[in-house]
Formats: structure tokens, sequence, C-alpha cells
């Protein structure tokens, strides 16, 4: 999935989002709960927009990425991986 923190949307100046039902199971195989979903955050890479759904952690902050991209963003920006 697409991830951004809690802090990141308070930068951003998002306070609001979608509720989000699932859980997720992080690297650590331990499980959080989201706070909510985010669709259609526009976001701008090598000068192409993206439009993106992020799920939004309770996280003070993401170390040094405030924002993760998942196989979600690879897919729809026809990333090529070698």
């Amino acid at each position: 999935v697409n991830v951004i923190s809690k802090a990141t949307c308070n930068n951003l100046g998002i306070t609001s989002w979608e509720n989000f039902p699932f859980w997720l199971r992080m690297a650590k195989t331990c499980s959080v709960r989201p706070l909510g979903l985010l669709r259609k955050l526009s976001i701008i890479i090598r000068r192409h927009l993206f439009e993106i759904w992020v799920v939004v952690l309770a996280l003070e902050a993401l170390g040094a990425y405030p924002l993760l991209l998942g196989r979600p963003w690879l897919r729809s920006a026809s990333i090529k991986q070698n």
C-alpha cells in the first residue's frame, strides 16, 4: 500500500480522511490499525502528476520519508524495476 504519516498530513493541512476498516501487517509482522484512507491525493514526481490512494498511519514520522509509495503506485506509474 501507499502510506503517509499523520504528522505529514498535519503538515499538509489534511485533517480528515475516510474510514479504513482493515488492519495492515507490517514488515515486523505486527498488525497496525490505520487511522484512515485518503483518496486522490495529488503528488508530482518528476513533472508527472499522480492521484494516489494513501493509508494514514498514526506515526510521528516515517523517518526521512514523508510518504511511502508501494505497489499500487508502481503499477499506475508503469515503473519498470531491474
